[in-house]
């Protein structure tokens, strides 16, 4: 069991990259900084984290879990061409504001990056074996699949897409699917 003064530290540090990340850039904030921002020391920070990228790589891997355990319960894409679309919205929708800032903002995309390796990596495997794909073929067309669906998503949050939900849904699972789909059927086991 944790003790709740390390529980209780972790929040404290958290919570403070939250509000700097959303006040400076990345590069800008230093361990000074987060540690006054938490009311801790510095020798504290670095029993928890081993730099701001650390503490930084913790909400990456965070959203990168809670996004790949949606997508990996979801329907299959091919048959269910919305089925991403719609526990991804669902995600955005009820994610705190820090993950979508995350995901979205200029600053910090290369931890949105992060995110989408990460997730991309995870589907992978389930990509083999359900579409009969070697590694490398699975981890290309989930990359692409990803990255181009964050991409969207970050695009639209940002009102970047001036069109409706109904049409960046419809619009985004049929580039999604002609994309995928072609990529399957060319380099697919059975091929």
């Amino acid at each position: 069991m944790t003790d709740r003064r390390v529980i209780r530290t972790n929040q404290a540090l958290r919570q403070a990259f939250r509000k700097l990340a959303q006040q400076y850039r990345f590069r800008e904030i230093t361990v000074q900084q987060l540690t006054a921002e938490a009311n801790i020391n510095r020798k504290t920070f670095y029993l928890h984290y081993d730099s701001i990228d650390d503490l930084a790589g913790s909400f990456t891997d965070e959203i990168a879990d809670q996004l790949l355990a949606i997508l990996l319960k979801a329907q299959d894409p091919l048959t269910h061409p919305g089925a991403w679309f719609e526990q991804l919205n669902s995600f955005f929708e009820r994610a705190p504001k820090f993950y979508t800032f995350m995901l979205t903002s200029d600053d910090y995309s290369f931890l949105s990056r992060r995110v989408k390796y990460r997730v991309a990596d995870g589907l992978a495997e389930s990509f083999q074996v359900e579409y009969h794909l070697k590694a490398t073929d699975a981890k290309i067309g989930v990359t692409f699949l990803i990255d181009s669906t964050l991409t969207l998503f970050r695009l639209y949050i940002t009102g970047q897409l001036p069109i409706s939900l109904t049409d960046f849904k419809q619009r985004l699972a049929t580039l999604n699917l002609g994309g995928l789909q072609r990529f399957l059927d060319q380099y697919g086991e059975n091929n």
